[in-house]
């Protein structure tokens, strides 16, 4: 059974929120315990009326220090107050600290206040506290679920791209945990794949209506490149704008001989041989955006399987916002 411990200052309102969420939304599968820097001794009477609003158990939930789990063992530390995260920036008995600050509801009400708008400022940090807690659980089974993939592919893996594919899910993982993931993904792609020739990628927002379309450069890792791609009227537009019509992963051995291919060798100092071009769908399965990346070798038939497997995983988290 995994475990994780919530950490805050007093122990009092939102790590006792997180841990009583926690074992809820795990339905029982971690282990789920919090603590203070400096506890109050008690549990904030509104932090308990807010989880027995959602039916959530309250029992034996109690104010505890630090000091007592000192010599355990978690898989995960999450601190929730920036105090608690000066003081264990890294928490020594756990495997990963995460930091999730979350504001202390008890500090925008008065000590007796149990008037409707105080509940509502515990209420307002019970949601977000689940929120942080659902979506960490999923990023779990998106790290699950693709490691599972790699383990699958068909043919011969070395093992330094086999290492190179679960680094990018390990990281991605963390970064889908925070804000705006996109602005990190194509950092982590290519620092991974760089071994392998992945000199450029990122991700190019679809603007305009058809015939005049165009990409836009977003975020992206690698030398400047073009910055904006026209569609043109009456012919192939290249790889990304075919796969923005044709809505899937396309791959190419020889860029060049792609029809229509927009070559940004010119402006980068890249000499492009292969490619991929995937597009980012919405909740509505419109295209929003492309992911596109420049490979100075040849490619290897599992890249394509595995990139379009962890780019579909990141879109179920979050689309990518259209560049302004």
């Amino acid at each position: 059974m995994p475990s994780v411990i919530i950490l805050c200052t007093g122990n009092s309102c939102r790590s006792i929120l997180a841990e009583a969420l926690w074992r809820e939304e795990s339905t029982g599968d971690w282990s789920c315990s919090s603590a203070g820097t400096d506890p109050t001794g008690s549990v904030h009477p509104l932090a308990l009326r807010a989880l027995e609003e959602h039916n959530i158990p309250i029992v034996d939930l109690c104010s505890e220090p630090l000091e007592k789990y000192a010599e355990q063992e978690f898989d995960l530390a999450v601190t929730v107050c920036d105090d608690a995260h000066q003081q264990c920036p890294a928490f020594p008995g756990a495997r990963k600290t995460l930091h999730w600050p979350v504001p202390d509801p008890a500090m925008h009400v008065s000590e007796d206040d149990s008037g409707t708008a105080a509940v509502e400022v515990f209420r307002t940090a019970r949601d977000v506290i689940l929120h942080k807690i659902q979506r960490f659980l999923r990023t779990l089974e998106f790290s699950s679920r693709l490691k599972e993939l790699i383990d699958q592919l068909p043919g011969n893996i070395t093992d330094e791209r086999h290492a190179a594919y679960l680094g990018i899910v390990d990281q991605c993982s963390d970064v889908l945990v925070e804000s705006q993931p996109w602005k990190r993904v194509p950092a982590i792609i290519g620092e991974q794949m760089h071994p392998f020739g992945w000199h450029w990628n990122g991700i190019y927002h679809l603007q305009g209506s058809t015939p005049h379309r165009r990409l836009t450069l977003g975020s992206a890792w690698g030398p400047p490149v073009c910055a904006t791609i026209e569609e043109m009227p009456g012919s192939r537009s290249g790889m990304c704008f075919d796969a923005v019509d044709q809505g899937s992963l396309l791959v190419a051995r020889d860029v060049k001989s792609w029809p229509g291919y927009v070559s940004c060798d010119g402006e980068s100092g890249l000499q492009t041989i292969s490619g991929m071009a995937r597009p980012l769908l919405d909740a509505q399965g419109n295209v929003v955006a492309v992911w596109d990346v420049d490979i100075v070798e040849k490619l290897h038939p599992c890249d394509g399987l595995f990139i379009d497997a962890l780019l579909e995983g990141i879109c179920g988290f979050e689309i990518p916002g259209r560049k302004r």
